[in-house]
């Protein structure tokens, strides 16, 4: 089993515009929910069984959070990207461990449910982007 250190080496990219060319946003995110899979557990449990039994259902919507420094950099900073794309589709892809081929890969359409700048006084101004997967997600590598 590999046990990666992914500081450095994670690759994050989105969709500039819909059906648009995926940009690197990396550099503008500093945290990022868990993002993968996950099927809903539907009960198929019988008369005659001794527990409770289930089927994977449909694969669930996941929900990602996206959240670093704010920047107004043209075309490729977060604010470019997100402040105009609030309910639109958009492509995104998710690589933990980089984007070296045979490295793992997460893709999947996005919609941009808020994109919300904010700060503190005396601190940094920053922002928080929550996406929902719509469909299904490819797992893949590069």
């Amino acid at each position: 089993m590999a046990v990666y250190k992914v500081g450095g080496r994670t690759v994050v990219r989105i969709d500039a515009s819909a059906g648009g060319t995926l940009v690197n946003i990396t550099s503008y995110v500093q945290t990022m929910s868990a993002f993968g899979r996950k099927y809903e557990a539907l009960e198929s449990t019988h008369f005659d069984d001794a527990a409770e039994r289930v089927i994977p259902g449909l694969e669930l919507a996941q929900e990602v959070t996206l959240s670093g420094q704010f920047d107004d950099a043209a075309t490729t900073g977060p604010d470019a990207i997100f402040s105009t794309a609030v309910g639109t589709l958009l492509t995104f892809e998710y690589n933990p461990v980089g984007t070296a081929a045979g490295a793992r890969k997460f893709t999947s359409e996005v919609f941009v449910m808020s994109y919300t700048p904010g700060g503190d006084v005396k601190g940094a101004v920053t922002y928080e982007a929550v996406l929902k997967q719509d469909g299904t997600m490819t797992v893949g590598t590069n």
